[in-house]
């Protein structure tokens, strides 16, 4: 028998693949081509490495077989009225990271300029007790609707405070006497963080894990009794919710896809179908389990893959120490992102 007749008979007992099917196999086969190696590898020779390209191209021919006898990937059937389209296939991070990336990649943008502003506005589930009792988690039966505004550049924000607009700017704040009592230095300077963030995922990557590329320069004013910040090495959680921040903000399309391509390189990151956001919207989202309690969530709207909004809570109960227990399954987070654009000046919507 040759090779042709051992598939013919090997297909007789398959049922058809579905084109959702045939879908999900091929972007696993393109994510498999980009995502780099994980894991520990066996020793071998110094001097010797396998050859990459033929080494994708056995993968190739495996997934290939696969499709030809019909062999598929699981799939998320879906629910028209959860948001997630009947038919949908994700079969892991990278391939949501590359759907998402492709989406918007090539999408209008432009720049803003240093002296504008950035809208937003968000929905958030309020504290089941106050900041001081964080480990209660969120009550998700009530939910606060939010207005602020951040200057692109850092040296300012801005919100409405007992229905007056305050504006707040970096610098020195003194009692009637004169004495210090406070100092606000800059915030990071977005606007020049993400011009020279690079959109090659890797060494964007690199780029969130050192711990300068987000690091607020001391503010030449600054009293010499404000304490310099620490520079801490950035580990995987916070470069995880680094990324959540960056695609809250208006990004050059390019770099935005970059980030989507770049989360299913950090370890643990995996794929939940039908996570919903502060504002009852379902979507599909990044995920990743921290420190062995904390599942946190970036979640991206099923079609367009738009920013939505963030979930994280305890997957089993934890201890915080000096300050109480956090209950599994307590939320810690429920956000959403309703608006945000670029403005004029502090207090505008349009």
């Amino acid at each position: 028998m040759n090779d042709l007749d051992l598939l013919k008979d090997l297909r007789r007992a398959t049922p058809e693949i579905t084109p959702a099917a045939a879908a999900a196999a091929r972007d696993r086969l393109r994510a498999e081509w980009t995502e780099p190696a994980r894991g520990p590898r066996r020793a071998v020779p110094r001097g010797w490495s396998p050859p990459r390209l033929a080494t994708r191209a056995v993968l190739a021919g495996a997934l290939g077989l696969a499709l030809a006898v019909g062999i598929g990937v699981a799939q998320n059937t879906g629910d028209p009225r959860h948001g997630v389209r009947p038919g949908t296939s994700i079969a892991n991070a990278a391939v949501l990271g590359e759907r998402a990336a492709r989406a918007v990649e090539n999408t209008p943008f432009t720049m803003p300029r240093p002296d504008q502003w950035i809208y937003h506005k968000g929905q958030s589930a309020q504290f089941r007790g106050d900041m001081n009792t964080w480990w209660l988690g969120m009550d998700t039966r009530r939910m606060n609707t939010w207005e602020d505004w951040e200057r692109v550049d850092g040296q300012g924000s801005a919100q409405f405070v007992g229905g007056r607009l305050q504006v707040r700017t970096p610098g020195r704040r003194e009692d009637l006497s004169g004495d210090l009592v406070g100092y606000k230095a800059p915030g990071p300077d977005m606007y020049r963080v993400i011009k020279e963030l690079p959109t090659e995922p890797g060494a964007l990557l690199r780029a969130l894990y050192d711990p300068d590329t987000l690091r607020v320069p001391d503010n030449p004013d600054a009293p010499k009794n404000v304490p310099r910040a620490v520079r801490v090495k950035p580990d995987d959680r916070s470069v995880f919710g680094t990324i959540t921040d960056l695609l809250q903000r208006p990004l050059p399309p390019k770099l935005r896809a970059a980030l989507y391509r770049a989360l299913p390189r950090i370890p643990g990151v995996s794929v939940q179908t039908d996570a919903t956001d502060a504002a009852g919207r379902h979507g599909t989202a990044f995920t990743n389990t921290f420190e062995g309690w904390v599942r946190e969530m970036i979640i991206l709207a099923p079609a367009t893959y738009r920013y939505l909004g963030t979930r994280s809570y305890a997957v089993r109960d934890h201890v915080a120490q000096g300050e109480g227990t956090v209950k599994k399954g307590s939320v810690l987070q429920l956000t959403a992102q309703l608006d945000m654009r670029v403005v004029g000046k502090p207090g505008a919507r349009h």
